[in-house]
C-alpha cells in the first residue's frame, strides 16, 4: 500500500512499474482482445467466461486511463482518484503511476464517448454485478468498437511501451 495524498503519492518502485508495463497491462489487453470472437452467438449470457473476463479487463483499463462512468447522467466522467483505504493508503495503480498519462474525457470524439459509456454501463450490468432485467444490451459489436478504442487510447497514453503489447487485431 502507498500513501494516497497528492502530490505525495508514494512512487511505485522501478520493479513494480516494470511489472505493470511488462506483465499486468499486456495480460489485461490480451484478455480484452481474446474475449471477442465474432462467431459467438451468445456473448454475455453468463456462459462465456472469456467475454466476461475481457469486458471486465476493458473496464479496468479505462479506469486505469482515468475514464469512468456516471450512472446518473449515463455519460463518461473522469476517474483519476486512487481509492483510499484506512490510513490514507492505496493499492490502486493509474496510468501516471507507471509513466503514462490520463485520457482527457472532454477531448474524446462524441462517438467514442458514446461507445465507451455504453460499454462501461453494459459491463457493469452484464458482467461486474448481479442484475436482473437491466437491459444492458452489451453486444459483440459494442465490445468490438470499445475494444478498438481502448487499445488506441492505451497506445496513445504509453507510446514508448505499446509496441510490445498485444494488438487489437492480429
Amino acid at each position: 500500500m502507498r500513501n494516497v495524498t497528492r502530490p505525495g503519492l508514494a512512487e511505485l518502485k522501478e520493479g513494480q512499474q516494470k511489472e505493470m508495463l511488462e506483465q499486468h497491462i499486456p495480460y489485461r489487453l490480451s484478455l480484452l482482445r481474446d474475449g471477442f470472437r465474432p462467431s459467438w452467438i451468445q456473448p454475455c449470457q453468463h456462459t462465456n467466461q472469456a467475454f466476461e473476463a475481457g469486458a471486465i479487463s476493458g473496464r479496468i483499463l479505462l479506469s486505469f486511463l482515468g475514464i469512468g462512468y456516471n450512472n446518473n447522467s449515463g455519460r463518461l466522467t473522469s476517474d483519476r482518484e486512487h481509492k483510499k483505504y484506512k490510513g490514507g493508503l492505496t493499492d490502486d495503480v493509474k496510468a501516471p503511476d507507471v509513466g503514462g498519462h490520463f485520457v482527457e474525457v472532454d477531448n474524446l470524439a462524441e462517438p467514442d464517448k458514446d461507445t465507451l459509456a455504453f460499454f462501461i454501463q453494459g459491463v457493469h450490468k452484464a458482467c461486474a454485478h448481479f442484475t436482473i432485467d437491466s437491459n444492458h444490451q452489451l453486444t459483440l459489436e459494442n465490445y468490438a468498437e470499445a475494444g478498438a478504442i481502448i487499445f488506441r487510447l492505451m497506445a496513445q497514453s504509453f507510446p514508448n511501451h505499446s509496441s510490445s503489447w498485444p494488438k487489437w487485431s492480429s
